[in-house]
């Protein structure tokens, strides 16, 4: 009896449950290249990061200066105007002539400004001269360890019951230089005869209101710079101010 022809058949190999766990193993896991790939991508993140957090605090820090440099300049011209307007009198800066203010040298220690104010003790009634009583007020800078100027205000006082009649206070900081100082009057000056006016007048005043000059009016030149700023105070001013005011009011006597 002959046999039929063979039928041949492919079957899978057998694999144990160890192998497939190899395998499996081999087939997640990732090459050398792919981790270096992966720690430069993570690298580049984390210095965008980086320099975007400190690009942040030094905006922040920058912010922070400028708001101290306002806030100086504030209180310098709010404690500063309100005195000069309340005083009576400038005792210094001395006055000075107009050509000779461009050459005016700024302070950035020692004394800046003293000012008399007078004020009415009602305790005593007149004709007492003890009914007018005075306050001395001296305003001067002092240099800090950055290279800048703080400034004092000190106050004397006569007043027989005040509780200090004499005391002092920081009123800002940050301060490179200030300018301060009064001018004179123009002279007067004598006009001559004309023949289309002839009751023209001899003397000519130049006006107080329109030029800006006479020792009522105390000009000031400040400049402040940022705090914790490691340059030169020469190269961090970061706010600079002109401006005037105006003394009010007058010397008062008693009288007899």
């Amino acid at each position: 009896m002959m046999a039929g022809p063979l039928s041949l058949k492919w079957s899978r190999p057998i694999v144990t449950s160890g192998e497939t766990m190899i395998i499996a193993a081999r087939r997640r896991a990732i090459t050398l290249f792919e981790v270096v790939i992966a720690s430069a991508l993570f690298l580049l993140l984390m210095l965008a990061v980086y320099r975007l957090f400190f690009a942040e605090v030094r905006n922040i820090k920058t912010a922070l200066e400028h708001i101290g440099v306002n806030e100086s300049a504030r209180r310098f011209f709010a404690n500063m105007g309100n005195d000069i307007r309340n005083a009576n009198w400038v005792e210094f800066p001395t006055q000075t002539n107009r050509q000779t203010v461009s050459v005016l040298m700024p302070v950035n220690d020692g004394k800046l400004c003293v000012l008399r104010r007078q004020v009415f003790d009602f305790s005593i009634k007149p004709p007492d001269t003890r009914f007018i009583r005075e306050e001395i007020i001296e305003y001067f800078l002092k240099k800090a360890e950055d290279g800048t100027s703080d400034l004092y205000r000190k106050v004397k006082s006569d007043f027989q019951n005040a509780s200090n009649k004499q005391y002092e206070k920081k009123i800002c900081d940050g301060i490179r230089e200030i300018s301060m100082f009064t001018t004179n009057r123009k002279p007067v000056n004598i006009t001559s005869f004309s023949a289309l006016v002839p009751f023209k007048s001899l003397l000519s005043y130049e006006p107080y209101e329109l030029d800006g000059t006479g020792p009522y009016l105390v000009h000031v030149v400040a400049s402040f710079v940022r705090k914790g700023d490691s340059r030169d105070a020469a190269e961090r001013v970061a706010h600079k101010v002109r401006t005037c005011f105006c003394v009010r009011g007058k010397l008062n006597g008693v009288h007899p």
